[in-house]
């Protein structure tokens, strides 16, 4: 039942309509109902799910006729309420029945939370940093607010601050999870921060609202004004002391509330207030970079940078890292060291060290870590160590011949943190310059912790885009240079990144941005900055593998496109081919074994696109179509591989695929059969010890190392490995990721099905509506693409919202004679009919496109209806009627930051093709997906989609259940994943208004597929009964029978114990292996404060608490994994003894025997000082205290994989000798 509402407050929120109601509503025994506001009207909506409750609402505080009523007042307005005339929201009634249903379901009792808010009158506000007086931990203030009024309320997600000073009225957001501690005394809070708070002002705010009562009511800003110092902007990054003077009324009670109500890391105490001279801190910082300009001459490059990473993210003063940085500088001087120097006395992997190694200050540490000299001594130990392991072959950051070394630098709203280096694909640049790799730096424009810019309605981010500009302007100073805008490719620009370069000599010659540029191409007809990005970043693309034609005696021929009769349609677009000899050329530069790969994603001077091997060309061959050249260029020396089709991928859905085969006739059963057999696959993963090891080895988890097979033999041995914690969460972050995949985003995994590069048919042997699919056997796949002849097959390619996105074909498998035989792992379309496929498919092209295909006979042939392809007009990208200047790129790269709203179209399809009855068919979503294709195109073209237009498409505040967030889960003592207790919530009460995280949707149980898909996978359910309660029956200390079970084999072997002489090796192989692995956590984190955990980094995936990875975890997981499985390559190269080896040497039996019990004696040296604790003196001073587990994998995977080594030797000596008696007999 609805109750219209009159006379509301007109700057009342839906959040605030709800607070005043509350009472009123409550006070009835009311627990179903919901309210909406709209904008700054002065009428609203309250709905109860139950007509009887509305009823019992309008009895005390309706309009009725000579009846003495109680009036609702709200902020000293009279509401009037009245029945409304309107038809009920369906949707509304369906999100209360949700809310109802999950309130009925039993949770654990939460603790009772003590009434009333936590806040407290603020008097005085300063940030600063922490010093020590002799041995007593002090503050020292540097900027200081005095607020004529304000307070400070603890919140439930973030402690917010809101105070006016003059005309000025402020808001700072700290958010709890960058609090490392709060120091508390009677009257006053000093808090310790990983990263800079938010600032906004609410001044500016009021005042847009007065004329547009659309404006955002809060206004992003670089810093806080209104201080005791104008430069706040400056010391931002190195201030992240926060000192709050509040009223000590009460204090004491309401912090008894707050230490009941959060867990926050409140500490009783009294941090004492230094005298400090004026701006101290901005003088040091000016100071600092002096010294630094200073040193360029003597101190190498590398060395400067992570210098000033020390101070620029915050690990120490700028006047101590000065004084650390003349001793370099001295000591360089003395060892005749100059700037280009590749060894110098200190390496910058030393100094990097130090990252890791220095704590948050506090009375709990001793002073002397912070000292000069204990920092240097502490450098050089740091140095010794790396140089150690250097005569063992093991060499800190060591790059692969397809990567190169690169710094990052994330610029956020306050300040800027400089990573790295670390390794990076090579492109055409960076191969170009690769004796220059520090010139060049990956910039990336986030929030303080790493994640796109904060995007609300309510938010106004101007001068948050107005510093990336500035920035873009005026470049980057690190290290004595000034680093400017290069560039960015199409992937770069969706993750806010770019290139820039300071300027160097290079063969006698200056290079700089106009030298570069100009080497790439002529770009000097294309007027649109958009385009003209798009085309110089084809030489930013990822390109891990490049041939020079010329060493290949590669020959290149232009032929021409193939297009539709009238020449609309180019069948063609973006293909060439390449001839069979060059194809295994590319692949022999590979170093891998497996069959040459026929389809290649290649960059080439200006042509960009694909090349499928064609058996008719002879020699080293290639020919490049028209629609591949996108610029000319004389840069034609190399062909450079973005990827190559050496393996297929598999086939999984998505929720916008499935609400289109949804409304294509396909039953419901079917998606749930294809549920069913991934679920079940989860759930048996940890059933058995072989079902874990397929699992993982399906993962890629630890399999260059050996895990799969570690788990196994440790089951031999009758050891199950869910009695070690760090190996159980090992499987179950694994299970974890893809459970929430499988529930969050729907992606199904489907059997009969797989996903493939496509290219066209040269041959002109495939009719029009036929296709080709050829694929290598995969266990993910149930069929072979020999058997799939005259098959009726679905063809996709995501991302897929006009209804028209999917389309049918049939498959033909020509004879094995003929040459499109040859072609592996790539989906073959045909070159006849009127409109190329591709084009059909969202717009696809086969430039490097890959497309999902879907071959289950009872998916195919339960398809009722088909619908048109979208064909959406070209748009032509907008001219600024001159040639582009750098400027007009910067300008367009900060416009797609701000206008882009590719996500916000997609979630508005799913909801509208959710609520719709006709689903994707919807005018609403047709428009929708023709806007979506604009932006998708935005970045080619420049032209943004028409926000009014998307206003205009009517929509609720309500969404379908499966746009739900995921239950938040959290890693334990690093090592451990934990879903949270939803009692929490109960306890802490509704969500506060105050905490500014994003509007709040109401969710409601869609009765489409993929809300009952959603409600299918119970996911804490599964996860405490099929993952976290297989408990072992036997307990005890897994290690030390790994230990005497590895033992027992080895001495077999050895005879004796003589492994033991070689442990201070092994330190030596423990401490560069997990000082690798710090490395890893540090640079794969956003924030160099907040590492990641081991856990992360031995699965190569970035955890993200609440729910599944954004875009950005998503790349950065594939890097980490890529990482990780180089630092285990190295570590078992130098425990296994592979490096006294020369390549290629042929060795006899005994030789091969001898060297096995070498490398199991190192082997087994490590693996006994991986199961001893760290020595003394190595975690005192880190961060975070984390003992590292994973050392003992790899070292026990070393020791099984020698023993297998021996048990062949064996073998093959038993085999031989009885051949030899046969021949003697």
């Amino acid at each position: 039942m609805d109750v219209f509402l009159r006379n509301l407050p007109a700057r009342l929120t839906d959040k605030s309509l709800s607070t005043q109601l509350a009472t009123a509503v409550e006070a009835l025994g009311i627990e179903d109902w919901d309210c909406q506001k709209f904008g700054n009207k002065t009428f609203g909506i309250l709905t109860f799910l139950r007509p009887q409750d509305g009823e019992r609402f309008l009895q005390k505080h309706g309009q009725r006729p000579f009846i003495a009523q109680t009036p609702l007042v709200i902020l000293g307005n009279i509401v009037q309420c009245q029945r409304s005339n309107k038809p009920l929201n369906p949707f509304v009634i369906k999100s209360l029945t949700r809310s109802a249903d999950e309130r009925r379901q039993p949770v654990q009792k939460p603790v009772e939370a003590p009434e009333g808010k936590v806040i407290f009158d603020l008097s005085r506000l300063s940030c600063g940093y922490f010093e020590y007086a002799g041995q007593e931990l002090s503050y020292t203030m540097d900027i200081l607010w005095t607020p004529d009024g304000g307070w400070a309320k603890f919140a439930k997600r973030m402690l917010v601050m809101e105070f006016t000073i003059g005309d000025d009225k402020s808001r700072v957001e700290i958010p709890y999870r960058i609090v490392e501690s709060i120091v508390y005394k009677a009257g006053q809070f000093t808090i310790t921060l990983w990263e800079s708070p938010r600032f906004f002002d609410l001044g500016l705010a009021s005042l847009a609202a007065s004329a547009d009562a659309y404006a955002p009511c809060k206004h992003r800003q670089t810093q806080l004004s209104g201080g005791s110092a104008s430069n706040h902007h400056d010391v931002l990054g190195q201030a992240l002391i926060y000192r709050l003077d509040v009223s000590p009324n009460h204090f004491e009670t309401t912090m008894r509330r707050l230490s009941a109500r959060y867990t926050l890391p409140l500490y009783q105490g009294h941090i004492p207030l230094l005298p400090s001279s004026p701006n101290k801190l901005a003088n040091g910082l000016q100071e600092f970079k002096r010294t630094i300009q200073d040193s360029t001459k003597t101190v190498p490059f590398g060395l400067l940078y992570q210098m000033e990473a020390l101070v620029k993210n915050g690990f120490l003063l700028p006047w101590t890292v000065q004084a650390l940085l003349r001793k370099l500088t001295q000591l360089c001087k003395a060892k005749r060291i100059g700037p280009t120097s590749k060894d110098p006395p200190i390496s910058p992997a030393a100094v990097k060290k130090l990252f890791a190694q220095i704590p948050f200050a506090s009375s709990e540490v001793d002073p002397s870590v912070f000292e000069v000299d204990e920092l240097w001594r502490q450098i050089e130990e740091n140095e010794e160590q790396i140089r150690n392991g250097s005569l063992q072959g093991m060499k800190p950051g060591i790059i692969r011949e397809n990567r190169i070394p690169v710094y990052r630098v994330n610029i956020t709203p306050t300040k800027m943190m400089l990573h790295g280096p670390d390794p990076e694909a090579k492109n055409r640049i960076l191969r170009r310059f690769a004796d220059h790799p520090d010139y060049f730096i990956r910039v990336q424009f986030c929030e303080e912790d790493g994640t796109d810019v904060q995007f609300s309605a309510n938010i106004s981010n101007s001068h948050v885009y107005q510093r990336f500009k500035k920035v873009f302007r005026d470049g980057i100073n690190i290290g004595g240079r000034i680093y400017g805008f290069l560039g960015f490719s199409h992937s770069s620009l969706r993750s806010h990144s770019a290139w820039f370069m300071a300027t160097f000599s290079h063969e006698g010659s200056l290079v700089s941005y106009f030298t570069v540029i100009s080497k790439l191409g002529s770009f000097e007809n294309i007027y649109s900055p958009a385009r003209c990005a798009a085309r110089i970043g084809q030489a930013f693309s990822e390109t891990p593998l490049a041939i020079s034609l010329v060493e290949h005696g590669v020959s290149v021929k232009r032929i021409p496109d193939i297009k539709s009769d009238d020449g609309d349609r180019v069948f063609s677009d973006g293909v060439g081919t390449i001839s069979q000899s060059l194809a295994l050329a590319i692949q022999a530069n590979t170093q891998r074994h497996d069959d040459a790969a026929t389809c290649f994603q290649i960059r080439w001077a200006g042509a960009k696109g694909m090349l499928a091997v064609d058996p008719r060309l002879e020699g080293n061959a290639m020919c490049v179509r028209g629609s591949m050249i996108k610029f000319q260029s004389s840069d034609i020396a190399n062909l450079e591989i973005c990827d190559m089709a050496n393996k297929p991928i598999p086939m999984v859905l998505n929720r916008q695929m499935i609400k289109i085969l949804e409304d294509m006739g396909i039953p419901n059963d079917w998606f749930f059969r294809q549920q069913s057999f991934a679920l079940d696959n989860l759930r048996s993963v940890t059933e058995t010890v072989e079902n874990t090891a397929k699992f993982m080895k399906g993962q890629n988890i630890g399999h260059g190392m050996g895990f799969p097979r570690f788990l196994r033999r440790l089951w031999s041995f009758g050891i199950d490995y869910r009695r070690d914690r760090f190996l159980s969460s090992l499987v179950e972050a694994a299970v974890l990721r893809e459970l929430r995949l499988l529930k969050h985003k729907a992606r199904i995994p489907i059997r009969h099905g797989v996903t493939l590069f496509g290219i066209m048919d040269e041959f002109g042997y495939l009719e029009d509506g036929q296709v080709y699919v050829a694929f290598d056997d995969e266990d993910f796949i149930h069929d072979r693409s020999n058997n799939l002849h005259n098959r009726r097959m679905i063809i996709t390619r995501s991302p897929a919202l006009h209804p028209g996105d999917i389309q049918l074909a049939t498959n033909i498998v020509p004879p094995l004679s003929h040459p499109l035989r040859v072609l592996r792992n790539c989906l073959v379309f045909s070159q006849k009919g009127k409109r190329d496929l591709p084009s059909c498919l969202s717009g696809g092209d086969l430039d490097g496109d890959t497309y999902g295909i879907i071959w289950d006979h009872d998916a195919v042939r339960q398809v009722q209806r088909t619908y048109s392809p979208a064909d959406y007009p070209r748009v032509e990208p907008v001219s600024i009627g001159r040639a582009v200047q750098r400027e007009d790129m910067t300008d367009f790269y900060i416009q797609f930051m701000e206008t882009n709203k590719l996500g916000l179209i997609a979630v508005r399809h799913m909801i509208l093709a959710d609520q719709q009855a006709k689903g994707t068919e919807d005018p609403g979503c047709l428009l929708l997906a023709s806007m979506h294709s604009t932006a998708v195109d935005y970045s080619k073209t420049g032209k943004p989609v028409d926000m009014d237009e998307f206003k205009k498409i009517k929509t609720n505040r309500y969404r379908p259940d499966f746009l739900a967030p995921a239950p938040p889960t959290k890693i334990v003592n690093r090592n451990e994943i934990s879903f949270e207790n939803p009692a929490d919530d109960q306890l802490q009460g509704n969500e506060d208004e105050d905490d500014n995280t994003g509007p709040t949707h109401n969710y409601y149980a869609s009765d489409k597929i993929n809300g009952l898909l959603f409600r299918a996978i119970d996911e804490r359910q599964i996860w405490s009964h099929n993952v976290k309660t297989r408990k072992p029956s036997v307990l005890g200390d897994l290690w030390d029978e790994t230990q005497k079970s590895l033992r027992r084999e080895c001495l077999r072997i050895l005879r004796d114990n003589s492994w033991r002489a070689l442990e201070q090796e092994a330190w030596n192989v423990r401490s560069f292996y997990e000082d690798a692995v710090w490395n890893l956590s540090l640079e794969f984190s956003d924030n160099p404060s907040l590492r990641i955990t081991e856990l992360e980094v031995f699965t190569g995936a970035i955890f993200n608490a609440t729910g599944v990875q954004t875009r950005r975890q998503r790349d950065r997981s594939i890097q980490l994994k890529d990482e990780f499985a180089s630092v285990v390559q190295q570590t078992e190269a130098v425990i296994r003894k592979k490096s006294a080896r020369p390549p290629g040497e042929q060795l006899d039996e005994a030789q091969m025997m001898a060297h096995c019990k070498t490398a199991l004696r190192s082997s087994m040296a490590c693996l006994n000082v991986a199961c001893f604790k760290e020595k003394e003196g190595r975690s005192g001073w880190r961060r975070v205290d984390e003992v590292f587990q994973s050392f003992k994998v790899i070292a026990a995977c070393c020791v099984i994989k020698e023993l297998d080594v021996w048990s062949k030797l064996e073998e093959g000596l038993m085999v031989g000798q009885l051949k030899r008696k046969m021949i003697v007999a």
